[in-house]
């Protein structure tokens, strides 16, 4: 009789525990976050992502520069190209990472050409402005992040 018992207060906390974590009662434990078991992202949420981004950089660049519709469209077409370019060259595993760094380099610069000619002057000089003030923050934040880096070690 004890060994029954023993047997089914295991069971039931076997199952208590599974349930915590496994199913709907440990789906929230985050902050309110669902959290998925799936690893990776699928093609169909990277792709929403990435327009999503595209968007949002469309939105700003329409603001701070005052695009005209002919003019979001050439850059959007160039943007989106960018990003198909540079997709298809971190997908090849024959270039060493030296190669592909100068070959997203390339990308970029052919890019930003490419915008600069859809921009009439003082466009272009707002144009250089975002990417300096986006250069910068950039650098902010790899400083930031090298010093919580540094804290970490000591």
């Amino acid at each position: 009789m004890n060994i029954r018992i023993v047997t089914l207060c295991l069971l039931l906390t076997t199952l208590y525990a599974s349930a915590q974590y496994n199913n709907n009662y440990g789906a929230l434990r985050n902050n309110g976050v669902p959290q998925t078991n799936d690893s990776k992202p699928t093609a169909a949420q990277i792709e929403k992502e990435k327009n999503a981004q595209i968007a949002k950089i469309m939105d700003k660049l329409k603001t701070d520069l005052t695009l005209d519709d002919l003019q979001m469209i050439a850059i959007k077409n160039e943007i989106l190209t960018s990003n198909k370019n540079t997709d298809i060259l971190m997908k090849k595993e024959d270039i060493s990472e030296e190669d592909k760094s100068k070959e997203l380099k390339a990308i970029q610069e052919k890019t930003e050409k490419n915008i600069l000619s859809y921009l009439n002057t003082s466009q272009k000089e707002k144009f250089q402005v975002l990417k300096e003030e986006r250069a910068v923050g950039k650098n902010d934040k790899k400083k930031r992040k090298d010093k919580n880096n540094e804290k970490e070690v000591e």
